[in-house]
């Protein structure tokens, strides 16, 4: 049965939408929600045999808009508008005879009439009923239960099928049909994803960097195979484990590994991840997948991994585990051609490519190499954080697919304007500057030819000044500054797009105009905000480059722009009584979508906008309301959700109210404040206890923790958009790294900005941190609750502004340079100060 799938926050969901096919087959209309497969699978016995994969008549047909299931979707059609409809099939080829039982997975809620009742289902072998299947109500299409009957398959049997029958209650929803021997264990599937719209619910990410289709991983080990494959692989020992934990290796590597205890009492690790191999002159990313079987018992163990048929073994050993042994099983699949076609290597070849061991290696080798040009966060008093930071930025990378910046692989599967602008910017911004001129033409052409979301275009300069100002690469910036590409103003220019604000201020007053950015028409504060970045940036462009003219243009468009900002503001926040920064620039937020306190765009013009701290960095002017309403404007959105959010959590979006992948971005502006300089670090700890959807990885919108989650720890139930998301993963490290040490673009140094009170006194090392021009410096901030020692090194004639927010309480001494005003100033060569609290 269907029902409304779940609003989503910021755009439609991104997902390849297959049109039913239909044939008239023998008097039979057949359909499917995916491309129609020419023949069924065989339903073996002993295995899990999904429905959305058999052969479905009589208005039986494949779906995927409820969550919980398995395999790639469901298959409802048995009932309509309360009425069960009678002839509806699900059917697959079968060799097996003799007594087995049938166990159905299934779904049985109110069919529209508000009824709640068992209802009935034959199993068939061809056209003879076997049995009847009595399924009781599962409480919501949501929820989904099992029922058996046993039942003979007579000698030469060609199908069993699952068919609605007269008489029959049916109106139920169907997830797979298992057979097994009386008294053997009943088959489970392999993966284990909870699904919902076709998307994972718990996700997690592998894959190689540039690859076209990156493998969705699930809690229990199991993984899910595009790349034309769409195929469910994972191993039976794991297939339904009551509780286990799920983690990165090494703390960040894209390798995960979930462990769990067997009925018998076997310790189970399934670690999964990828690396790029070459066969036959051919690249593909390779899943490697190692099964460890711990036996802490004093009695002999036998335990079968049950991989799934395509994984190939990379070893023989056998299945009955020593008291105090170990055995592993290795296995491999190949899972992506990065966008060719040529054919997939056999199981020879994958064995001949080497094992498990030599291909982790190779992988962590490569990761590490890319993660070395990132600033480093080598000691945090939560390590978590750095792990986070490292891990999210890989998950970054494997979506990416070649230079399209797409923002995930299990849902957004695409490129966006404002998310790819950010994902490149942090990029920039950490310090990775690989195939940086590809990567910003790419971004060009995704402006050009998306609309979408207009505020992309307008802050399209700002990853150009980011790129500028870390590596001073002129003549990069200057090629494409006033120059557009070979098709015109659909490969825009720099100056284009800002002169397209200026074309733009045509709301009320000289704002911008109305857009649909936060996915609703309005004035929106974001789009002003967006506006006055991507000016800011230009200028920056401009100057550097010489361009005193369009320096001065952008200047005087830059001023005119905030000034009517601030004056709507000022009208608007007067008019209606209010000291917060509103969601829409023209009315309270009582009046639009963020009237609901857990809508997280209460917080917007802090995080898409980016202009209240990324317009104090580029050193734009910076006055009036739009500046001094930041702390109040957090106070406000705080104040409103009170306790029905954990402290620090600003929200979701429509369908997943909790939470979302850009909580900690959401607190960047807090350092261009004075009461919460430290939410974005606050906030992001709040996403690493709370919020994973996998190992480090976060939905775009989020609902709220699933009490009955097998994986330890506190993890949503569901969400919306993509996990992991690679944009809101971008804006958390950004904002952390900003938190710790940031530069201006007038060369000064902000160190510890955004540091927790509480961390006083605690190590903070980061080190290979981007400044002006190719630079990189370290800090190194130690001490105790009295005294703090502060070293930064790689400054060279840059002034340092160290900004604890702990010194804003008061100091007593220092030991070189000035203190006034909650910060300590260094001259330009002086990167060591001891500091004496004042507490």
């Amino acid at each position: 049965m269907r029902s409304p799938a779940p609003a989503r926050r910021r755009r439609p969901q991104r997902l390849v939408v297959a049109v039913a096919a239909s044939a008239l087959l023998a008097g039979t209309l057949v359909a499917t929600a995916t491309a129609p497969a020419a023949a069924a699978d065989t339903c073996t016995v002993g295995t899990v045999c999904q429905t959305e994969t058999a052969q479905l008549s009589g208005g039986a047909h494949a779906t995927t808009n409820h969550r919980g299931y398995a395999g790639t979707g469901f298959v409802d059609g048995y009932g309509t508008q309360a009425r069960p409809v009678v002839g509806a099939d699900t059917r697959w080829p079968v060799t097996a005879a003799g007594e087995y039982v049938a166990t159905v997975r299934y779904a049985n809620a109110d069919p529209g009439d508000g009824s709640s009742a068992a209802r009935t289902l034959g199993v068939y072998g061809d056209d003879t009923r076997l049995g009847t299947l009595t399924l009781p109500p599962t409480g919501s299409w949501d929820a989904w239960a099992t029922a058996h009957v046993t039942v003979t398959l007579p000698a030469g049997t060609g199908t069993v099928g699952l068919r609605c029958g007269a008489g029959d209650g049916c109106m139920v929803n169907l997830d797979y049909l298992a057979l097994s021997a009386p008294g053997a264990p009943v088959p489970q599937p392999a993966e284990q994803c909870r699904r919902t719209g076709g998307l994972h619910d718990d996700a997690g990410l592998i894959g190689w960097e540039g690859d076209t289709d990156g493998v969705v991983v699930c809690r229990n080990g199991s993984f899910y195979l595009r790349d034309g494959r769409n195929t469910a692989e994972g191993f039976g020992v794991a297939a339904a484990p009551t509780r286990l934990t799920w983690s990165t290796v090494d703390g960040y590597l894209p390798a995960l590994a979930s462990t769990f205890t067997t009925a018998d009492g076997a310790r189970v690790t399934v670690t999964d991840f990828a690396d790029r191999v070459t066969v036959g002159g051919a690249d593909y990313v390779a899943v490697y997948s190692r099964v460890s079987v711990h036996n802490p018992t004093t009695r002999p163990l036998t335990v079968d991994p049950a991989p799934t048929r395509d994984l190939v073994p990379l070893d023989r050993n056998g299945n009955t585990v020593a008291p105090g042994g170990t055995v592993r099983h290795d296995y491999v699949v190949a899972a992506d051609r990065f966008g060719g076609t040529q054919p997939w290597p056999d199981a020879a070849a994958l064995t001949a490519a080497g094992g498990y061991d030599p291909h982790f290696g190779h992988m962590k080798r490569y990761w590490d190499g890319r993660l070395g040009q990132l600033a480093h966060l080598d000691a945090l008093p939560d390590p978590s954080l750095a792990e986070a930071y490292k891990s999210g930025y890989v998950s970054t990378l494997i979506a990416k697919d070649g230079v399209r910046l797409n923002t995930g692989e299990n849902g957004y599967d695409e490129e966006y304007s404002h998310d790819s602008i950010g994902i490149l910017a942090t990029q920039f911004g950490l310090g990775d500057f690989d195939d940086a001129s590809a990567l910003l033409l790419r971004l060009r052409d995704l402006i050009g030819g998306q609309p979408q979301y207009v505020d992309g275009v307008w802050k399209y300069a700002w990853p150009w000044a980011v790129y500028l100002a870390k590596t001073g690469d002129v003549d990069t910036v200057r090629a494409h500054f006033a120059t557009e590409g070979p098709a015109g103003r659909s490969q825009p220019s720099i100056m284009d797009t800002a002169h397209q604000i200026a074309a733009d201020r045509t709301g009320p007053g000289g704002i911008m105009r109305m857009t649909n950015d936060i996915d609703s028409n309005g004035y929106w504060t974001i789009d002003d905000f967006s506006a006055l970045t991507g000016l800011a940036s230009y200028r920056y462009l401009a100057q550097r480059l010489g361009e005193t003219g369009e320096a001065d243009w952008a200047a005087k468009e830059y001023d005119a722009l905030l000034d009517a900002t601030n004056a709507t503001l000022t009208k608007t926040m007067g008019d209606n009584g209010i000291d917060y920064l509103p969601c829409s620039i023209l009315e309270p937020n009582t009046a639009n979508r963020c009237n609901v306190a857990t809508d997280a765009n209460w917080a917007a013009p802090f995080l898409f906008g980016r202009w209240n701290w990324d317009g104090y960095l580029l050193g734009a002017r910076q006055d009036g309301p739009a500046l001094d309403a930041v702390d109040a404007t957090y106070a406000y959105g705080f104040g409103r959700i009170g306790d029905s959010l954990p402290a620090h959590d600003f929200g979701g979006y429509p369908g997943a109210l909790y939470s979302s992948a850009y909580n900690a971005g959401y607190g960047a502006a807090g350092l261009r404040g004075s009461t919460h300089r430290d939410e974005a670090i606050r906030a992001y700890q709040m996403m690493i206890r709370y919020t994973q959807a996998g190992p480090y990885s976060w939905w775009e919108s989020t609902s709220a923790p699933d009490p009955d989650s097998a994986w330890t720890g506190s993890h949503p139930g569901h969400g919306n958009g993509s996990a992991p998301h690679a944009w809101g993963i971008s804006t958390a490290n950004k904002a952390l790294l900003d938190s710790l040490v940031a530069q201006r673009m007038n060369g000064d140094l902000l160190v510890g900005r955004g540091i927790p009170v509480s961390w006083t006194g605690r190590p903070v090392r980061v080190s290979n941190v981007p400044t002006l021009d190719g630079g990189r410096v370290s800090l190194a901030i130690s001490g105790t609750q009295r005294q703090l020692s502060v070293t930064v090194t790689g400054a060279g004639r840059q002034r340092i502004l160290v900004q604890l927010p702990v010194l804003a309480r008061g100091v007593t001494a220092v030991s070189a340079g000035t203190y006034a005003d909650g910060t300590v100033t260094l001259p330009a060569g002086t990167g060591h100060v001891t500091i004496t609290l004042g507490r």
